[in-house]
C-alpha cells in the first residue's frame, strides 16, 4: 500500500516538472533587411538556458517553467532586447524578433559627408569611419591628426619638408592637393595652408572621422579627386570635461582640455590646446629632424535650441604656430656662420567662424543654411647658404564658404537639393622686386544627390553637381570654366554575411601655385599661374568592393573582410618644371596620370581582442605616350594592423605595425623597405586614464640610412622624406574625466 502511495506521489512530481518546463521558438531577423541572423543568442534571463539561431534564424529554448519570464536575445553589432512572456505559451508560430544595428557599433554609424544620414552598412558610397582609434590616437599623437588618419589603409602622410616637417595627406597613391580635408562639413583648410593642417589639427574634440576614397568632387566641389576626409566634432549632447596632459622624452609638452555643457535651450562646447616641442636631432649631426614648435588652439562653439524643430550653431577658431628647423645652433639663437647657416622659420595663424541654422520644416524635410569664413595667414623665412641669401614667402588667404540645402528623408527615399557659393582669394605680402602672385577664385555650385532603397537588397544612389569657376591672377584671369560632375554608386546585400558596392565619378581640381613640389621651395621663384593658358585637372574614378562579415559560435567573435579594387585617371596633370632661368613655373601637357591597386582589410574580434590587418597593392604612375614613370614617394606595396586588447574601464592596450616596400625617390633611385611598430598602454581609475606610448620600436629613422644635407646648399631643403625622422620616442600622460 506504501509502495503504491509512493510511485503516485512520483508520477504527480514528474508531471508537476513537465507541465512546467516549456519551450520558446523564435525567429531573429536584421530589421532592415528581414533576413535572418545566423548566430544570434536567445537566453532566458538570469539563467544559462538558452541556444543560437540557425542559418534560417531559427532558434528553439527549452526548459523555461511557468510563469512570467524575460527572454534577451543579442548578436554582436546589434542592439539587445529583452522580452517579457507568459509561460505556458499557446504558440502556433515561431515568434518574430526584429534586431536593430547597433549605433554604438561600425556598421550602425551614421555618415554626414554625404547629407544622406544614412549608417555605413546602408550606404551605397563606400565609407570608412574611425570612432573608437580617435581615443587610442589622441594618446600618441595629441597635437595632431596626422597619426589618427593613417589608421585607415591606403591612406600616406607625406612630409613635405626635412626641416619644417610640413605634411600633406595623399590617398591610393595620388598627390596631397588631391585630397579634401573638411570639418563638420566645411572646407577650411587647403591652399597656402596646405602642407601645415595635418599638423595643426588636436584630435581631442572630434568624435568621427570618415572617408571617401576615390572621386568625391560631386559632393563638395573641386580637389576631392583622391578623395576626402570629413573630421566630425563633438556636440554639446552631454556635461563632459577632458583634461589631456601629455610629455615626450624627445622635447614634446602638450596641455588640452575640451568642456561640453549643456542648459536649457542652450549648449556650450570648447577645446583649448598648447603644444610646444624642442628641436630634435636624434642622429647628432646638427640639423634638427624636428623642428621647435609653439602652437595655440582655441575652438569655442555655441548651440542653440530654440524648439524640438530648429537647431542653431555658431563657431570660431583660433590658432598661431611657430616652428622653426633648421641647424641647431641658429634656432638657439647663435649667429650664422659658413659652418652654420641654414634655417628655415614659419609663422602661421587661423581665424575661422562657422554658422549653421537648420530647421525641420516637416517630419521628412530639413532645410539647412551654414555659412564659414576663414582667414589663413602664413609668413616663411628659408635662409639658404652661406652668403645669408633667403627666400621669403608670405601672405593671407580669406576664404567664405555658403550653403543651402534642401533635404527630404522618407522611408525609401533621401533626396538632398543645394546651392553653395564658394570664394578664394589670396593675396601675397611683397618682400622683393618679383610680380606678386595672387589669385582668386569664386565657385558658384548647384548640386542633387539622390538615395533610392529599391528593395532590402538593393541601393541606389546617384548625384550631379554643376560648379561655374572664375579664377584669376596677376597676369590672366579665365573665361570661366563649367564643370558636369556625375556619380553613381549602388549597394547589394547578398544577404546579411556578404553586400556589394560599385561606384565612381569625375571630378576636377583648379591650377593654384600651392603645390607639395613648390613647398621646399617656400614657393621662391614660383611663377604665378596663367589661367588663360592652364585649364583644370580633369578626372574619372570608380572602385568596387565586397564585405564578408559574420559570427562564430557566439555573439563575442566577429569576422569582416573587404576586399576593394580602385581606379583613377587624372587627364592632363599640372606639373611643376623649371626653366633656363631656374623660374619654376607649372604647365600640362598630354599625359595622364594614373592610380590603379587594390585594398584587402581583415578585422577579427574575439572576446576583449580585436585584431586588424590591412594590405594595399597601388601603381600609381605618370603616363606619357607609351611610356609610363611611377610617381614618387608611393610604395607598391603597404601593410598596416594592429592589435587592440580592451577591459572597460581599466586596460586598453594596443600594438600597431606598419611596412612600407621601396619607393621612387626623385632622384631616380630607390628607398630600402621600412618597417615600423608600437604600443600604447591605458589605465583606467576612475576618472584618471595613465598612459604610456613606444612608438617605432625598431628606430626606423632615415638619418640611420643616409644623411639629410643635400644639394644645392648642402642642406636638408630639398631632400625627398620617405622614413620616420624622429626615430624611436615615448611619451607619456595623464586623461582626466569629470
Amino acid at each position: 500500500m506504501k509502495t503504491r502511495h509512493l510511485l503516485s506521489f512520483f508520477f504527480l512530481t514528474i508531471a508537476t516538472i513537465t507541465y512546467g518546463q516549456n519551450e520558446f521558438k523564435s525567429i531573429v531577423l536584421d530589421s532592415f533587411t528581414n533576413e535572418p541572423l545566423l548566430g544570434a543568442t536567445t537566453v532566458l534571463k538570469g539563467t544559462t538556458i538558452g541556444a543560437s539561431s540557425d542559418v534560417n534564424g531559427n532558434v528553439t529554448v527549452f526548459n523555461i517553467p511557468n510563469g512570467e519570464q524575460v527572454i534577451r536575445v543579442s548578436f554582436i553589432g546589434y542592439e539587445t532586447i529583452e522580452l517579457s512572456f507568459l509561460f505556458p505559451l499557446s504558440q502556433v508560430q515561431p515568434e518574430k524578433i526584429l534586431l536593430k544595428s547597433s549605433q554604438s557599433q561600425f556598421e550602425g554609424i551614421i555618415i554626414e559627408a554625404t547629407r544622406a544620414n544614412k549608417s555605413v552598412a546602408n550606404l551605397p558610397t563606400r565609407t570608412e569611419v574611425l570612432t573608437e582609434e580617435i581615443d587610442e590616437a589622441a594618446s600618441m599623437e595629441p597635437s595632431r591628426i596626422s597619426h589618427l588618419i593613417t589608421h585607415s589603409t591606403g591612406i600616406q602622410v607625406q612630409t613635405t619638408s626635412a626641416t619644417s616637417n610640413g605634411a600633406v595627406v595623399r590617398i591610393q597613391g595620388l598627390y596631397g592637393r588631391y585630397t579634401q580635408i573638411l570639418k563638420d562639413g566645411y572646407p577650411l583648410y587647403g591652399g597656402i595652408s596646405g602642407s601645415l593642417d595635418v599638423l595643426q589639427i588636436p584630435p581631442l574634440d572630434l568624435r568621427q572621422v570618415e572617408y571617401i576614397k576615390g572621386s568625391a568632387s560631386t559632393l563638395y566641389g573641386g580637389g576631392a579627386i583622391g578623395g576626402l576626409i570629413n573630421l566630425l566634432t563633438k556636440r554639446a549632447t552631454q556635461e563632459e570635461t577632458l583634461l589631456h596632459i601629455n610629455f615626450s622624452h624627445i622635447g614634446s609638452k602638450d596641455f588640452n582640455t575640451f568642456v561640453s555643457r549643456k542648459f536649457g535651450k542652450f549648449g556650450f562646447t570648447n577645446l583649448a590646446s598648447m603644444h610646444l616641442h624642442a628641436p630634435y636631432d636624434p642622429d647628432k649631426d646638427g640639423y634638427s629632424d624636428v623642428p621647435e614648435v609653439s602652437k595655440f588652439n582655441f575652438n569655442p562653439k555655441l548651440f542653440y535650441y530654440p524648439d524640438n524643430k530648429t537647431e542653431i550653431y555658431l563657431g570660431a577658431t583660433v590658432s598661431k604656430e611657430t616652428r622653426m628647423g633648421g641647424d641647431m645652433r641658429l634656432i638657439d639663437n647663435q649667429t650664422p656662420d659658413s659652418v652654420h647657416f641654414y634655417f628655415d622659420k614659419q609663422k602661421s595663424s587661423r581665424f575661422t567662424t562657422q554658422f549653421s541654422a537648420k530647421r525641420n520644416l516637416t517630419n521628412a524635410s530639413t532645410l539647412t543654411l551654414k555659412n564659414s569664413i576663414s582667414l589663413f595667414d602664413r609668413f616663411i623665412n628659408i635662409r639658404e647658404n652661406v652668403q645669408g641669401q633667403s627666400s621669403q614667402f608670405g601672405g593671407q588667404q580669406l576664404n567664405s564658404f555658403s550653403e543651402l540645402n534642401y533635404n527630404i528623408n522618407k522611408s525609401t527615399h533621401n533626396l538632398s537639393l543645394g546651392l553653395n557659393a564658394y570664394t578664394d582669394n589670396f593675396s601675397e605680402q611683397q618682400f622683393d622686386t618679383n610680380s606678386l602672385r595672387d589669385q582668386e577664385y569664386v565657385t558658384l555650385g548647384i548640386y542633387a544627390n539622390h538615395l533610392w532603397d529599391v528593395s532590402n537588397k538593393f541601393a541606389l544612389e546617384s548625384g550631379l553637381r554643376t560648379d561655374y569657376v572664375q579664377a584669376e591672377s596677376n597676369i590672366s584671369e579665365s573665361d570661366g570654366d563649367a564643370f558636369i560632375l556625375p556619380r553613381l554608386s549602388a549597394l547589394y546585400k547578398l544577404n546579411t554575411n556578404f553586400s556589394f558596392r560599385l561606384g565612381g565619378g569625375l571630378g576636377y581640381r583648379m591650377p593654384t601655385i600651392f603645390n607639395e613640389e613648390a613647398e621646399p621651395y617656400g614657393y621662391h621663384n614660383v611663377q604665378a599661374i596663367d589661367f588663360a593658358s592652364l585649364e583644370a585637372e580633369r578626372s574619372q574614378g570608380g572602385n568596387f568592393d565586397f564585405k564578408y562579415r559574420t559570427t562564430f559560435d557566439s555573439e563575442k567573435v566577429l569576422l569582416t573582410f573587404n576586399q576593394m579594387f580602385f581606379y583613377n585617371l587624372i587627364d592632363n596633370p599640372i606639373l611643376l618644371n623649371v626653366d633656363f632661368l631656374e623660374n619654376l613655373y607649372y604647365s600640362s601637357t598630354n599625359d595622364y596620370l594614373k592610380s590603379r591597386g587594390f585594398e584587402s582589410q581583415v578585422k577579427l574580434t574575439v572576446g576583449q581582442f580585436t585584431w586588424f590587418f590591412g594590405y594595399t597593392y597601388t601603381d600609381a604612375v605618370l603616363q606619357k605616350g607609351d611610356s609610363e614613370t611611377s610617381l614618387t614617394l608611393t610604395p607598391q606595396h603597404s601593410i598596416k594592423g594592429d592589435l587592440l586588447f580592451v577591459e572597460e574601464n581599466k586596460w586598453r592596450i594596443g600594438w600597431d605595425y606598419e611596412y612600407k616596400s621601396s619607393q621612387i625617390l626623385s632622384t631616380g633611385l630607390q628607398s630600402r623597405s621600412l618597417f615600423t611598430t608600437g604600443i600604447v598602454v591605458e589605465r583606467t581609475i576612475n576618472n584618471f586614464v595613465i598612459f604610456l606610448n613606444a612608438e617605432n620600436f625598431t628606430d626606423t629613422r632615415q638619418t640611420r640610412y643616409e644623411s639629410l644635407n643635400s644639394g644645392p646648399y648642402d642642406s636638408p631643403q630639398f631632400t625627398d622624406v620617405y622614413a620616420p625622422l624622429d626615430g624611436f620616442f615615448f611619451n607619456t600622460g595623464l586623461k582626466i574625466k569629470l
